[in-house]
C-alpha cells in the first residue's frame, strides 16, 4: 500500500518523492514523532494540576486531573507558525545551499521536469518533518480549541492564514535563494520567518478577546464598500485573498527565475497585471474617503502623498524586476541591426509589441504603460473626491509630476544596466538613491522657496508644495520634466544604437575572417 502510495506521488511530482526518500527515514520519522509527543505532554503537565476529588480519614482516596485548555490551546498558537516560519524557512534556504554546494541543482534544473514541479516539491518535501510534527498535534489543538470555547470560525481562519503566510514565505525564500547566495542566509531567513511568525501571531490574537472568548471589532475600516473592520469574516477572507495574492507573484517570479537566474523576474506583460492588481488593492483602501462626511484639501492631498509613496516603492520594485540586462539588450540592440542591413528595419521603429512584450526589449516603454494604468485607476478617485475643481486640476498635475519622476528613475536605471560594469543592480540602487534623496537634501535648505525645482525634482514634494503653486509654475516644472525625459530617451537610445553597431560589426568581422 504505501509503495503504491509513493508511486503515484513519484508520477504526479518525482521531486516530491525524491524528498521524501531524502528526509522520511525511520530514524527522523521517530526522532520527529517522539519529539512531539514530548513537547505535547510537557504542555499539557504545565497547564493542569491535580485535585482531590474525594477524601476519607486516611486522606485524598480519588484525583481529578484538571487542565487549562485555553492555555494549551493558545500555547501551541504560537508553537506552530513559529516551526513553520522559522525551522521550514531554514531548511528550505539549508537545502537550496546544499543542492547548490553539491551542483545538484543545475542537475535538477536540466531535468525533463517542469520548473513549477520542482518548486513544489521542495515546497510539499523539504519541511515534510515538520509538517509531520505539526499534524500529530492538531488534534490536542482541535480539542483545547473545543473544550476552551474558542469559536471554530477563528480556529479554521486560523488554519487558512498560516497556511496561506506559509506559501507566501517559502516562495520568497526561494525566490531570495535564486537571486543572491549569501553566508549564512538559512539563519537571516529563519530568523526574519521567527519574526514574521511573532507579528502574524500578534495580529490574529487580537481578532479575538480571549477573556469573553469574542471576536473584537476595528472600527470603520472599508475596503471599497466592504466593511472588513465589523465583520471578521470578510476581514479574514480580505487577507486571505490579499496574501494569496502577493504569494502568486512571488510564485511567478520564483517559477521564472529557477530555470534560468539571468531572466527578469516578471515579463512586462506580467507587470502590467502586478501595477494593476496592486493599484486596485490600494485603491480599496482609500475609496471610502469618497464619503461626504471626509472634506479638505489638505488631508487630499497628504492621501494622494501617501499613495504616490507606496507607488514608488512598488515601481522602483518593477524597474528591477522587468528591467534586461546588459547581455539582452546587447542582443536585442544587435538583432535590430543586423536585420536593418538587410531590410528597411530600423533598430528603434520596432514594433510597439515588441517595446510592450518583448523579452529583451528596454523597460522605459513599458514603465510609461504601468504609469498609464496606475492613472487610469487613480483618475475616478480623484475626480469623485468632494473638493474644488481647482484642487482635483492640481491633484491631476501632481499624478503626472510623480508620474514624470518615476519615468525618468525607469530611464536611469536602464541605463546603469546597459553600462559595462560589474554588479550593474548596485551601481543602479545606489545612482537612484543620489537621485532621489540628494535633491531633497540640498532644496531642505531653501525652505518654501523655489516651488518648481521642488516639484521638479523632489519626489512627492508636489502634494505640498501644489496648493501655494502658480498654474505657470507648474506648467514649467512639468515641461522641465519632460525634457528631461526626452533627453535621457535620446541618450538610451543612442547607447543602445551604439553597443548594437559595435557588437554587429564585430560579428561580421569575424564571420569574414
Amino acid at each position: 500500500m504505501l509503495l503504491k502510495s509513493l508511486d503515484r506521488i513519484g508520477d504526479w511530482n518525482p521531486q516530491l518523492l525524491r524528498e521524501i526518500k531524502g528526509h522520511m527515514k525511520p530514524r527522523n520519522a521517530i526522532t520527529v514523532i517522539t519529539a512531539s509527543l514530548f513537547v505535547q505532554t510537557i504542555i499539557c503537565l504545565t497547564f493542569s494540576r491535580k485535585d482531590c476529588a474525594n477524601y476519607d480519614k486516611n486522606g485524598c482516596i480519588e484525583w481529578d486531573w484538571k487542565f487549562d485548555w485555553l492555555s494549551i490551546f493558545r500555547s501551541l498558537d504560537w508553537i506552530f507558525p513559529l516551526a513553520l516560519f522559522a525551522i521550514s524557512v531554514y531548511l528550505l534556504v539549508a537545502n537550496m545551499e546544499q543542492e547548490e554546494r553539491r551542483g545538484t541543482l543545475n542537475f535538477i534544473r536540466l531535468s525533463p521536469q517542469s520548473s513549477e514541479n520542482i518548486l513544489l516539491g521542495k515546497i510539499l518535501g523539504v519541511p515534510l518533518l515538520v509538517y509531520l510534527g505539526i499534524l500529530l498535534a492538531l488534534p490536542l489543538h482541535l480539542g483545547a480549541g473545543i473544550a476552551a470555547g474558542i469559536p471554530f470560525s477563528w480556529t479554521i481562519a486560523f488554519y487558512a492564514l498560516m497556511i496561506a503566510v506559509c506559501g507566501f514565505l517559502y516562495c520568497a525564500v526561494l525566490l531570495n535563494a535564486s537571486l543572491t547566495q549569501a553566508p549564512y542566509q538559512a539563519v537571516a531567513s529563519s530568523f526574519l520567518g521567527a519574526w514574521l511568525g511573532s507579528s502574524f501571531i500578534g495580529l490574529l490574537e487580537f481578532q479575538l478577546d480571549w477573556e469573553t472568548l469574542s471576536y473584537r471589532e476595528l472600527g470603520d475600516f472599508f475596503w471599497f464598500i466592504f466593511p472588513i473592520g465589523n465583520k471578521l469574516i470578510l476581514l479574514n477572507l480580505w487577507l486571505l485573498i490579499t496574501i494569496s495574492v502577493a504569494t502568486y507573484w512571488l510564485w511567478q517570479s520564483a517559477n521564472r527565475l529557477f530555470p534560468n537566474p539571468n531572466k527578469t523576474l516578471l515579463s512586462k506583460q506580467q507587470s502590467y497585471w502586478l501595477v494593476g492588481s496592486f493599484e486596485v488593492w490600494l485603491l480599496g483602501l482609500f475609496w471610502w474617503l469618497l464619503q461626504d462626511n471626509v472634506t479638505g484639501k489638505d488631508s487630499f492631498f497628504g492621501y494622494l502623498f501617501g499613495v504616490s509613496i507606496v507607488t514608488l516603492i512598488l515601481f522602483l520594485g518593477v524597474i528591477y524586476a522587468i528591467s534586461p540586462q546588459r547581455q539582452d539588450l546587447l542582443d536585442w540592440a544587435r538583432y535590430g541591426e543586423v536585420k536593418s542591413h538587410n531590410s528597411k528595419f530600423k533598430l528603434f521603429n520596432a514594433s510597439w509589441v515588441d517595446w510592450l512584450g518583448g523579452k529583451r526589449s528596454p523597460a522605459v516603454v513599458a514603465m510609461a504603460f504601468n504609469l498609464a494604468i496606475t492613472g487610469a485607476i487613480w483618475l475616478p478617485w480623484v475626480l469623485l473626491f468632494p473638493v474644488s475643481v481647482e484642487d482635483k486640476i492640481k491633484a491631476i498635475a501632481g499624478l503626472i509630476l510623480s508620474g514624470n519622476l518615476i519615468f525618468i528613475y525607469s530611464i536611469i536605471g536602464q541605463l546603469m544596466l546597459l553600462a559595462k560594469r560589474a554588479k550593474s543592480w548596485i551601481w543602479a540602487a545606489s545612482l537612484l538613491s543620489v537621485v532621489i534623496i540628494l535633491p531633497l537634501l540640498l532644496l531642505a535648505q531653501s525652505g518654501n522657496r523655489f516651488f518648481g525645482l521642488w516639484m521638479f525634482s523632489v519626489f512627492g514634494a508636489s502634494w505640498f508644495v501644489l496648493p501655494q503653486a502658480s498654474v505657470i509654475t507648474v506648467f514649467l516644472s512639468i515641461l522641465s520634466q519632460w525634457a528631461v525625459m526626452v533627453g535621457l530617451n535620446f541618450y538610451l537610445t543612442r547607447q543602445l544604437r551604439l553597443a548594437g553597431e559595435s557588437v554587429s560589426k564585430a560579428m561580421f568581422v569575424g564571420h569574414k575572417s
